[in-house]
């Protein structure tokens, strides 16, 4: 795993495995990831209800329908791993920093708001 242990003992375990952070971890699993030229693929929010794995990708909206929030970066053609991996950082930092807008969630929301990385090394990523 590319994500010191200190860090993933502090995340949200879902019950299939994967990890979720709260603002301020996620900025520092972003900046540990890009350190170590992993590329940050996407992300999205997680509405966390409770500590045993529930969490949903919906999520409750002040005024209209419930929404999903994800983002997702795409290599661009001839790109370098390592100018996809800066950018891969810049576009998640820019996601974290920014989701959910102030007024989008209900002020009553249970449970927390939590951000799900997926990311990759040069040697795992397979090209289009």
């Amino acid at each position: 795993m590319d994500i010191p242990e200190s860090l993933t003992e502090q995340a949200f375990r879902a019950t299939n495995g994967e990890f979720a952070w709260t603002r301020a971890q996620a900025v520092e699993v972003v900046a540990i990831l890009t350190g170590r030229d992993v590329a940050i693929l996407g992300g999205e929010l997680w509405w966390v209800l409770g500590a045993a794995g529930d969490w949903r990708g919906i999520v409750p909206q002040e005024n209209g329908p419930d929404a999903v929030y994800a983002w997702e970066t795409k290599r661009l053609p001839d790109e370098s791993w390592l100018a996809f991996v800066r950018r891969c950082g810049s576009e998640t930092l820019a996601a974290v920093k920014s989701l959910p807008r102030p007024g989008e969630l209900p002020s009553n929301l249970p449970g927390r708001i939590l951000y799900n990385l997926t990311w990759v090394s040069e040697s795992g990523y397979d090209e289009p």
